[in-house]
């Protein structure tokens, strides 16, 4: 049904077990809308909400101005869709209350790349490349 209306179906999330995750999540637009401090700050208590409402462990994170990165591996893979639901759905509730806005604040899903447990010299690359970017900036 979807095929003949022209609609993009989107290709299921892969979860498998045991695997950390790269996860980029950008604001809408492209806009700057994390650059200030008190939205960072305030995208790091919400990540901390979400550790606590989450079994998850967060390995690193890079707050740019209008994009962020994670290097975490939930307990449970197929946690994830859930996990980052809520992260999105309350940063962006709380980031519009803090500065006015209201509408998307997240341009789109986030994107998420397995990391499997074999691969950890990938995974400290990864890491490295995360702390770097805000260097780089």
């Amino acid at each position: 049904m979807f095929e003949q209306m022209g609609a993009k179906v989107r290709a299921k999330r892969l979860l498998p077990s045991g695997c950390s995750f790269h996860i980029t999540l950008r604001c809408n637009g492209r806009q700057f809308l994390i650059a200030k401090a008190l939205r960072r700050d305030l995208l790091l208590a919400v990540l901390k909400k979400a550790k606590q409402k989450f079994a998850v462990r967060v390995y690193g994170l890079c707050l740019m101005a209008n994009h962020l990165h994670l290097l975490l591996k939930p307990t449970d893979a197929k946690d994830l869709p859930r996990l980052m639901h809520w992260f999105a759905w309350y940063s962006a509730m709380a980031l519009n209350r803090l500065s006015g806005r209201c509408g998307h604040f997240w341009e789109a899903k986030y994107f998420s790349t397995p990391i499997h447990p074999k691969d950890h010299l990938f995974f400290y690359d990864l890491l490295k490349l995360i702390a770097m970017a805000l260097l780089q900036a």
